[in-house]
C-alpha cells in the first residue's frame, strides 16, 4: 500500500514537472521556434534594461560600445544599419545622442516602437550647462533650485538641448524608463504580454531594492558634497540628498580653463573633500592634475558600464559606483 502511494506521489510530481517544462517552452521559444525581436539601445544601461525585460524573446544590440562616451560617439554605417533593422529602438534623448534622430525619423508607423527615455521626465536645467537658461543667464545666486549645488564656474558650457540627460543613474527614474520599454515590447509582441509584464515586475522589484540599499548607505556618509568629471551624477545626487559642487569638464571634448580648475581646487578645499571623481570613458588627465594640486585621491565613477567587474549589468554597475562614492564620503 505504501509503495502504491509513493508511486502515485512520484507520478504526480512528474506531471507537475512536465507541465512546468511545457510552460517554459511556450514562454521561452527555443531555436527555430520563433524569431527573436531585434532591439537597438543606444547605451549599455538601456541595453541591460531591455535584456531584463525581454529575456529570450529579444535580441539586443547596444549602439555605443563600452569605453566610448555617447556625448562624442559617431556611429559607423554598420551600427546604424543594425539600428534601422530593429523593431524596438530605445534611446535617452535630451540631446545625448543627436544622431539618434535619423533612426527615429526612419521608423515605419506600427512596425517600430520608439522609446525616448527622457520624454515626460522633468530634467535638471543648469545655468550655462545642460539646457541653459535665457541668453546671458542669471546673476550668480539666482540659479534655479534643482537640488544640485554649483561651485563657481561649475557646469558651464556642458550643453544639451533640453536639460541634463543622465536620468538612468537614478534608480527611481530607471523604473519609469523600464515601464515604457516593457510597454514597447508588448506593442510589437502582444502575444507575450504576460511574460513582459512578469519580467517588468521582477526587475522593478530589483530596482526598488537597489534604491533602498543606496538610501541606507548614504545615511552613513559624513560628506555629502562631491566633485565629478562631468554632470553625470546630478540625478543621483538629487535623489539621495547629495551636492555636486563642481565638474571638471566644461563641455564634451573641450579643455577646462586654468581659472576653472583653480575654482575646482578651491571648492575641494572649501568642502573638505578627499576625492576627485573621473570617468573611464573620458581622458582622466585633467582630473589627475586637479587631484594632485588639491592633494586628494582620484577615483573612477562609471556612468555607462560595459567593463569589468560589472560588465553590462546595471545593478552591479550602480553598486560599484555606490561603493566608490562610499569610500570617498564616509
Amino acid at each position: 500500500m505504501r509503495a502504491t502511494e509513493l508511486q502515485k506521489q512520484s507520478q504526480g510530481a512528474l506531471t507537475v514537472i512536465l507541465f512546468l517544462v511545457a510552460l517554459a517552452l511556450a514562454l521561452f521559444p527555443g531555436p527555430g521556434r520563433a524569431a527573436k525581436i531585434p532591439v537597438a539601445a543606444t547605451i549599455v544601461p538601456l541595453g541591460d534594461f531591455c535584456r531584463h525585460l525581454g529575456g529570450d524573446l529579444v535580441e539586443v544590440q547596444v549602439l555605443v560600445p563600452p569605453g566610448a562616451s555617447p556625448h562624442v560617439f559617431e556611429p559607423p554605417p554598420s551600427v546604424m544599419a543594425g539600428a534601422f533593422r530593429a523593431r524596438v529602438f530605445v534611446y535617452i534623448g535630451a540631446g545625448l545622442e543627436p544622431w539618434a534622430a535619423k533612426i527615429v525619423a526612419s521608423r515605419e508607423s506600427g512596425k517600430v516602437a520608439v522609446v525616448e527615455a527622457a520624454q515626460g521626465i522633468p530634467l535638471i536645467k543648469e545655468v550655462g550647462g545642460h539646457g541653459a537658461g535665457p541668453p546671458g543667464g542669471r546673476p550668480k545666486g539666482h540659479e534655479p533650485d534643482d537640488g544640485v549645488e554649483k561651485a563657481p564656474g561649475a557646469h558651464e558650457g556642458h550643453h544639451h538641448e533640453a536639460g541634463n540627460p543622465h536620468i538612468w543613474l537614478d534608480p527611481v527614474l530607471a523604473q519609469d524608463i523600464c515601464g515604457r520599454i516593457a510597454a514597447a515590447f508588448i506593442q510589437v509582441d502582444p502575444e507575450h504580454r504576460a511574460l513582459y509584464e512578469a519580467r517588468r515586475q521582477q526587475f522593478m522589484t530589483a530596482l526598488a531594492a537597489l534604491d533602498q540599499e543606496i538610501r541606507q548607505q548614504v545615511e552613513t556618509w559624513h560628506l555629502r558634497e562631491f566633485i565629478s568629471f562631468h554632470p553625470a551624477f546630478s540625478y543621483f545626487a538629487r535623489r539621495y540628498g547629495l551636492k555636486e559642487v563642481g565638474v571638471l569638464e566644461l563641455a564634451p571634448g573641450r579643455e577646462a580653463t586654468p581659472r576653472h580648475l583653480q575654482e575646482i581646487v578651491a571648492a575641494i578645499r572649501q568642502y573638505g573633500l578627499r576625492v576627485v571623481f573621473a570617468e573611464p570613458q573620458l581622458n582622466p588627465r585633467v582630473a589627475q592634475v586637479v587631484a594632485q594640486e588639491a592633494g586628494v585621491k582620484l577615483l573612477m565613477l562609471d556612468p555607462i558600464g560595459g567593463r569589468p567587474p560589472y560588465g553590462d549589468d546595471y545593478l552591479k554597475l550602480m553598486r560599484a559606483n555606490l561603493a566608490t562614492m562610499g569610500e570617498a564620503m564616509k
